[in-house]
């Protein structure tokens, strides 16, 4: 996993200009998908923390082509 990909969750909205809740809003809309886009820190924890991979969400999101 290249490190600089992947961000934390307030990583992600500081490069993407958005809030962590438009960010859960389009997660739950289906455009990010688990493991595709989003990943557990700590796969083994219940509820861990997510990384996402930037460039897969910008990706998604339309933000680069």
């Amino acid at each position: 996993m290249a490190a600089d990909l992947w961000l934390t969750t307030d990583q992600l909205c500081a490069q993407l200009a958005i809030s962590r809740s438009t960010l859960f809003l389009i997660r739950r809309q289906g455009l990010l998908k688990d493991g595709r886009h989003l990943v557990p820190k700590n796969p083994t924890a219940r509820r861990s923390h997510l990384l996402w991979h930037l460039q897969r969400c910008q990706l998604a999101l339309g933000r680069i082509h």
